[in-house]
């Protein structure tokens, strides 16, 4: 038996079914074909047309997918984030089933492994497995291969022509810490021809995973299943045509590929002639598969990201996703790995190139003139993010002036070029770069204060000809954010108990007593709700209402300390550590006189993917013995 549910989608697939035109026009046909009167049709002549025309046939087919799939999300967590009609456009099944040789874990030691998917601005996420040898992860996806503008199914040859594999990352998980295992671009185009496949996906190693045993070339196998929907109405194309595609794209990337490699060396060597004082020049650098590739191609114009409002929100999520220092090679030497934009995100984490790279390409799409900048402050290289503003034209004004700002991708803060911690925070600058243009500073002095940015003067920045960065393939595409799977309303009590704990262990360890207020900590929640707003758009509300809140409860003689503090994590103990270090934090915490209360509030805002901002408020009334 059907749901009321299931029956819903059943009607609105067959209404979709007949609503299209190619059904009417078949039935026509036979019409025609078997000289059939309009009035003489009756119901049973009806229905043996739509047999012989496989029309009711192709619609069973149809439906019984959909049962499968409904099937799937009862048995797993979540299938695929679609509308229940998108089974009648032209789209991609991809069924992962499990895995085999996955053999880092005979001894797993409380791993657990994740897939992500992305294809076409669309990303999924599966649910979270035990690592084994043979992992289940037995999930479902659906990528739309419609137009974005039309909405409209595309013909299969002008699918062939799309060069956009599907990339898989697989995510080992263990001790709460994110790590690549294994990621692979899945070429689906010979779905074309022969409406599904099924495949074993070798699982090469990563700068991760290769570092661990040299010898290895794969982690593991994944048996997976590719479908081309809806089956009804498919005339499917020769295989030569596709093969033909493919080595076409590749023998024009290589052709490409050389030919900026040449026009590289040249332009490096002409820059080496300068001999100027050694600094950072990026011109390629090296992707997660470890091919060294330009610079410029990592940066991609993501145009309406949901859940990315504004230059400011870009900035904020952006430096809310931890920082995570790059691994050591067997040298010592850092492993500067560039990451594209969903590993990153799967990674929830990584050093500060991916965050510049994501950051600068947010700005972008916001139609802003944003640039990486490639540097280094007092001790270790670093980049930020740099955009210019145009100031407008005076009269008779031929050259035009801008306003110039520094963004620190790892914090969200924007500082004017005349800003004194712009000095403080930036040393040197070695080059300049987005998706479309690429200069080195060949200026005699590189430090921050000393170097014009005006990139345009060719005297003092040597430009990589855009053209020839033009013809480059990007390594990035538009993406998706994934929706957020936790939510405040749960974790915030949570957190308030646990770190009530926390502090009250912490203070008999110190021989004091605690107690806890919780009008003082609902009052708190003012402040705490003015905090992230303030760090996105600069304002503050409620000030005065805070302040009176606050001056009318706390009994005349007493003494009232906050300490607000915002975290990206969730460890409790980390918390504690850094809010005793320091110096207001732990004369909260170590507070003591007649009649002591502290309160403990926490509020956060979540962003998609899971990327959050954990806001935390220790305080405390006490009246001073003296």
């Amino acid at each position: 038996m059907y749901s009321k549910e299931q029956i819903t989608k059943i009607r609105q697939l067959i209404n979709n079914y007949f609503d299209k035109g190619e059904v009417f026009d078949k039935l026509k046909k036979k019409i025609e074909s078997e000289k059939i009167q309009i009035d003489d049709l009756d119901n049973e002549k009806l229905t043996k047309l739509l047999r012989e025309t496989n029309l009711i046939d192709n619609l069973i087919l149809d439906i019984k997918h959909l049962d499968e799939i409904d099937e799937y999300n009862k048995q797993n967590k979540q299938l695929t984030f679609v509308d229940p009609d998108r089974i009648n456009y032209r789209s991609v099944s991809l069924r992962i089933f499990k895995g085999k040789a996955f053999l880092d874990f005979i001894e797993p030691e409380n791993s657990k492994l994740q897939l992500y998917l992305s294809f076409c601005g669309q990303r999924f996420a599966s649910a979270i497995v035990d690592a084994s040898v043979e992992p289940e992860f037995n999930e479902l996806f659906l990528f739309d291969l419609r137009t974005e503008a039309q909405k409209a199914n595309v013909d299969l040859l002008t699918l062939s022509k799309l060069d956009h594999p599907i990339e898989l990352c697989v995510i080992q998980i263990q001790n709460g810490q994110r790590k690549l295992f294994s990621q692979k671009l899945i070429e689906w185009r010979f779905l074309l021809c022969y409406g599904n496949i099924s495949l074993n996906i070798e699982l090469p190693t990563t700068y991760n995973t290769k570092m661990q045993n040299e010898r290895k070339n794969h982690v593991g196998i994944l048996q997976i299943h590719l479908e081309l929907l809806p089956k009804t109405g498919l005339v499917l194309l020769p295989e030569n045509i596709v093969v033909s595609q493919l080595s076409k794209e590749k023998s024009v990337n290589n052709q490409i590929s050389d030919r900026f490699h040449t026009y590289g060396n040249a332009w490096w060597n002409d820059f080496k002639e300068l001999k100027l004082s050694v600094r950072p020049i990026k011109l390629y650098s090296e992707s997660q598969d470890g091919i060294w590739r330009p610079s410029c191609t990592f940066i991609r114009e993501l145009q309406s990201v949901r859940g990315i409002m504004s230059p400011n929100h870009a900035a904020r999520f952006v430096s809310l996703i931890p920082m995570k220092t790059s691994d050591r090679g067997p040298s010592g030497d850092r492993l500067e790995v560039w990451h594209r934009f969903p590993t990153f995100l799967a990674l929830k984490g990584g050093d500060f190139e991916d965050h510049c790279l994501l950051l600068c390409s947010f700005f972008l799409g916001f139609n802003l003139d944003s640039f990486v900048v490639f540097g280094s402050t007092a001790d270790r290289p670093h980049g930020w993010v740099m955009t210019r503003l145009q100031k407008p034209k005076k009269p008779n004004q031929k050259q035009a002036e801008y306003a110039y700002n520094f963004w620190e991708p790892l914090t969200g803060h924007k500082f004017e070029l005349n800003d004194p911690k712009v000095a403080q925070l930036y040393k040197r600058i070695g080059c300049i770069f987005n998706h479309k243009y690429f200069y080195a500073n060949i200026q005699e002095n590189d430090s921050v204060l000393k170097t014009d940015l005006n990139i345009e003067d060719y005297t003092k920045w040597k430009a990589v000809d855009p053209n020839e960065i033009t013809l480059l393939k990007p390594q990035n595409f538009q993406i998706t954010l994934l929706r957020q799977t936790i939510y405040a309303d749960e974790l915030e009590p949570k957190l308030e108990i646990q770190l009530r704990e926390a502090i009250g262990s912490y203070r008999k360890i110190i021989n004091l007593a605690t107690r806890y207020d919780e009008k003082l900590g609902s009052i708190m929640q003012i402040a705490l709700a003015n905090y992230e707003t303030e760090k996105i758009t600069g304002l503050q509300f409620a000030q005065f209402e805070f302040q009176s809140a606050i001056r009318s409860y706390i009994p005349e003689g007493h003494t009232f300390m906050s300490f607000p503090i915002c975290f990206n994590h969730m460890n409790i103990q980390k918390m504690l550590e850094d809010i005793k270090t320091s110096p207001v934090g732990g004369e909260v915490l170590t507070a003591r006189g007649d009649q002591t209360y502290h309160a403990v509030r926490v509020k956060m805002e979540i962003y998609p993917e899971d990327i959050y901002a954990v806001w935390v408020s220790v305080s405390v009334r006490f009246h001073k013995i003296v």
